[in-house]
């Protein structure tokens, strides 16, 4: 079992954030969430080629909702052909 990383709290906790291997996020939703969202959201960690795997993502059927940046972070944000929400994420910044 893999412990909680520091500052977790009710609302948002992390796993691994800055270990290697696969990180997971958890975070309690502001209200209710719309019919036909998906209860677990996958975060794809993207390496140097991120953004022509996004493209690729796209051309292969799924919508682009927004491209983002927030803090020298950068993801895209897509629906699935069946309305999940799923990101592709740049590699993290230094």
């Amino acid at each position: 079992m893999r412990p909680l990383d520091d500052g977790a709290t009710q609302a948002f906790a992390t796993i691994a954030f800055e270990g290697d291997g696969p990180t997971w996020m958890f975070h309690q939703p502001q209200g209710e969430l719309p019919t036909g969202q998906n209860r677990l959201m996958l975060d794809l960690g993207g390496e140097a080629d991120w953004s022509e795997q996004a493209d690729r993502v796209e051309a292969l059927g799924a919508e682009r909702i927004s491209d983002n940046e927030q803090d020298g972070v950068r993801w895209v944000v897509f629906h699935d052909p069946e309305g999940n929400t799923f990101r592709i994420f740049a590699p993290r910044p230094e």
